[in-house]
């Protein structure tokens, strides 16, 4: 298990954090995957610790997340599952991400 500092989470565009069993990760990524959306799945318990992610969203985000998924898209703090839904259907361009309020 190789431990992740914010600044090397920082460095990913688009992310994915998961957990093996997760029903909403699986929905979420299938989401992303069905629109052609490049991202990077990092597993929590393999590629980093739960403290670890808690750590990094509240830095990027200014919340406290203690739930799986926790998704990043062009660099911008989506959220779980719900809000990657609500995002995608606020998206009037699928290819361009641009500036959005959850």
């Amino acid at each position: 298990m190789s431990t992740m500092t914010i600044e090397q989470l920082s460095e990913y565009k688009s992310l994915v954090i998961t957990q093996p069993h997760c029903p909403f990760c699986v929905k979420a990524k299938a989401l992303l995957d069905d629109r052609d959306t490049e991202y990077t799945t990092l597993v929590l318990g393999t590629d980093l610790e739960k403290t670890e992610m808690v750590a990094f969203i509240e830095q990027v985000a200014n919340t406290t997340v203690r739930t799986v998924p926790q998704i990043m898209l062009d660099g911008k703090y989506i959220g779980g599952h719900d809000d990657l839904v609500a995002f995608l259907e606020r998206q009037v361009n699928t290819e361009e991400l641009g500036d959005f309020e959850l």
